[in-house]
């Protein structure tokens, strides 16, 4: 099983991003899985958005001339 500090970097979080205060104390390991398990992947959503502007900024740009070279 993985830690949720192993958790975190595979979703793109820092260390110890999940390991908050609650109730006194600091968050147990159940509910931080689930947190990480609700969460996306900062490297994936950033790549997936860099795409969606790269094809935005190609929709936008005016077409080449025919028969230029």
């Amino acid at each position: 099983r993985l830690m949720p500090v192993e958790c975190e970097r595979l979703q793109g979080f820092p260390d110890g991003y999940t390991l908050v205060p609650y109730r006194g104390g600091m968050m147990k390991d159940g509910p931080r899985y689930k947190m990480l398990g609700n969460s996306m992947a900062v490297p994936v959503v950033r790549w997936i958005g860099e795409r969606i502007a790269m094809v935005e900024a190609l929709a936008a740009s005016p077409p080449a001339a025919e028969g230029s070279a």
